[in-house]
């Protein structure tokens, strides 16, 4: 959907746009609008903003849900059947841990629990680069970077050529494999904040992966605990 939306922003015409702009009117008129230039980097902002402003919002749920299904698990495999016990876990525990910096909850699941994601680190970089996208129009200030800089860092996948071994393999066909890897870059300060397409899915991609990994974090503590049998 990213690729489908990304492709119409850069596809559309000149043309295209002012038949739109003068159909999509509303009132009170707006006295003046984007430019074709200015509005095709606008636009794919405004659809990055929003796509890590929404895949990030389950970060913090997916890491307090964690703590609370292993802290059940835990509770269940004791034979413990005190209710006190369970409401401790439920609500007290739960605001207890709500409380903690994202960071330092990324510990509490990795040290109790065995919960740990290679992504960590994409994780809170994309964190950081979307809350200064929040900022001054999208350009990245000196109040949200780190020595005049703010570093992206997420997982990709690239198709690379790699040489075949198959014998059977016809003369001159390419082999093509998946690499999976990372993607670094400096984002300076007063440097607009801008995704290639291949970063942005990166960025999405990169969600996913820790989402995966605190899922079989918890499945594989529940069956250590005796808790899924």
């Amino acid at each position: 959907m990213v690729s489908y939306t990304l492709a119409g922003y850069r596809k559309t015409s000149e043309s295209d746009y002012d038949e739109f702009a003068q159909q999509l009117q509303v009132m009170p008129r707006q006295p003046a609008r984007l430019s074709y230039e200015e509005v095709k980097p606008a636009s794919e902002q405004w659809l990055l903003r929003n796509t890590l402003s929404d895949g990030l919002a389950i970060v913090m749920p997916v890491l307090e849900d964690a703590r609370t299904i292993c802290a059940l698990c835990d509770f269940k495999g004791s034979g413990n059947k005190d209710p006190e016990q369970l409401n401790e876990i439920a609500s007290n525990q739960r605001a207890e841990f709500l409380q903690q910096e994202i960071d330092k909850k990324f510990e509490i699941l990795e040290e109790r629990y065995g919960i740990a994601t290679e992504v960590k680190a994409h994780i809170l970089s994309l964190m950081e680069i979307t809350k200064a996208l929040m900022m001054k129009e999208g350009v990245l200030t000196d109040e949200e970077a780190e020595d005049g800089k703010r570093r992206l860092k997420i997982r990709s996948v690239q198709i690379v050529q790699s040489s075949s071994e198959d014998s059977s393999a016809k003369p001159g066909s390419l082999n093509l494999t998946r690499q999976v890897g990372d993607m670094e870059r400096d984002i300076e300060v007063g440097e607009t904040i801008y995704f290639t397409k291949a970063e942005h899915i990166g960025a999405i991609l990169t969600i996913g992966i820790f989402v995966t990994d605190v899922l079989r974090g918890i499945q594989a503590y529940a069956q250590s605990t005796g808790a899924a049998d």
